[in-house]
């Protein structure tokens, strides 16, 4: 059994689609904590508690949460930088 407090693995088959999705695609909150490699729990949290260190999002509806694939590389861009940094 999956530890769920373990990020969704992702096959390389569905992240090679997913990293070869253009800029504007949007994605899910659970795609995009995959892309991230952080648990949907802590990608919600984040969007929560520390905006400043979380990527844009869109709200769709009342509560649904979406990412555009180009605002999820540019924070991994950011974050790869800080770590350097």
């Amino acid at each position: 059994m999956a530890n769920s407090h373990e990020p969704k693995r992702l096959n390389p088959q569905e992240l090679s689609e997913l990293h070869a999705l253009p800029d504007d695609a949007v994605v899910t909150s659970i795609e995009a904590a995959a892309f991230l490699r952080l648990t949907p729990r802590t990608l919600a949290w984040t969007r929560s508690q520390r905006p400043e260190s979380h990527p844009p999002h869109l709200v769709v509806g009342s509560r649904t949460i979406r990412y555009r694939m180009g605002d999820l590389r540019a924070h991994m861009k950011r974050r790869g930088a800080d770590m350097e940094g």
